[in-house]
């Protein structure tokens, strides 16, 4: 019989083990730690399900911080949730996502929020529950083509040639406006995150109904720490105050059968105008370039406040959308219906795992 329990100390080796089975990976328990151990929101909501003494399933609710119409927010993010194939087909995601429901109740997490996949959305808005918010769409801006183009044209410089003209007509459809810089910002690059961060964060919070708290605590630990991933962050000073970041990444991605695909991300972005993002964005597109990037993507849902500059800029939304599904686990009716309205979500890449 299939035992459904919280996470106990010595867990994460079997944890790992089956989450690196299941998604064909190869998580390392420095990571595990700093996701569930290390969270600067607090203590992660961890069940599992376990047959013979072995775990064969998991579900979890990871702790974020948000802000909500002004006030202080615990959510919870479904991730790594996974049952091990002998055991799938019999009721027990169900009972480990009712079980992590219960535990986060008790750990004052009053909402689930996740990005699953197209094939798990399904079972997500039917069997336990939740609501789809949204699709956001991937925005994508092209700078190089020729690599691209070597899934089709095999030769690399006939490749080379043919991406000048198509490049232009890209350029041509979703032309970048030419926008003047109203101000003179000093650029950094970001080592830590300090207090600097939580005197922006006061002054942007009120942006948008609902964001996750981007303080110095978060930052640092989701950026920073990271044990895989080296972010570049660039921040934007107006009289010696910063007044904005774009958080980046680069990586080398197999897109459409082409796996040296130089991909970059813009993982957050976080100004106190649109001028300023506007300045960040030029910044962060000469240290893309710098870097041999083909293409740069990004989210942006359909209020997202900085859309239309992402537009002017160049950026084009592409057919590839990712699912965004929330679900209330408290008696609130108020933060039912304001969760699950996509107008007051800002929401971007740095609040999924995936990412």
């Amino acid at each position: 019989m299939v035992d459904i329990r919280e996470y106990k100390n010595g867990d994460e080796k079997e944890i790992i083990q089956l989450f690196n089975k299941v998604f064909n990976s190869n998580r390392k328990e420095e990571h595990w730690n700093w996701q569930f151990m290390e969270n600067s929101a607090g203590k992660s909501v961890i069940v599992v399900a376990e047959d013979d003494s072995k775990i064969v399933g998991q579900c979890t609710l990871l702790p974020t911080t948000m802000v909500v119409k002004g006030e202080e927010v615990l959510a919870g993010q479904s991730i790594d949730t996974m049952i091990s194939e002998d055991f799938r087909g019999k009721g027990i995601h169900g009972e480990l996502a009712n079980k992590s429901y219960e535990i986060g109740v008790e750990n004052n997490i009053q909402f689930r929020f996740g990005f699953p996949s197209q094939m798990a959305l399904r079972g997500l808005l039917g069997g336990i529950g939740g609501s789809l918010v949204t699709e956001i769409p991937l925005f994508t801006n092209y700078y190089r083509l020729d690599n691209i183009l070597l899934n089709v044209v095999k030769i690399k410089f006939l490749a080379k040639i043919l991406s000048i003209p198509l490049h232009g007509l890209i350029k041509f459809i979703y032309k970048e406006q030419k926008i003047k810089i109203k101000e003179k910002y000093i650029f950094k690059e970001i080592e830590e995150f300090d207090e600097e961060f939580d005197e922006l964060w006061d002054k942007v919070k009120a942006d948008s109904p609902i964001m996750t708290k981007r303080d110095s605590k978060f930052l640092n630990w989701r950026i920073k720490n990271h044990p895989d991933i080296d972010y570049k962050t660039f921040g934007a000073y107006l009289d010696n105050e910063l007044v904005g970041y774009i958080i980046t990444k680069t990586e080398k991605r197999n897109i459409r059968n082409n796996p040296n695909i130089r991909l970059g991300s813009m993982v957050d972005i976080m100004g106190i105008n649109e001028d300023v993002i506007a300045a960040l964005y030029f910044k962060v597109k000469e240290y893309f370039k710098s870097q041999n990037t083909d293409l740069v993507v990004t989210w942006a849902s359909e209020s997202m406040q900085y859309r239309g500059l992402l537009a002017r800029l160049g950026f084009a939304k592409t057919r590839s959308t990712i699912p965004f599904v929330v679900k209330n686990l408290v008696e609130n009716k108020e933060l039912e219906e304001t969760i699950a309205d996509e107008r007051n979500w800002y929401i971007m890449p740095i609040e999924s795992d995936f990412y």
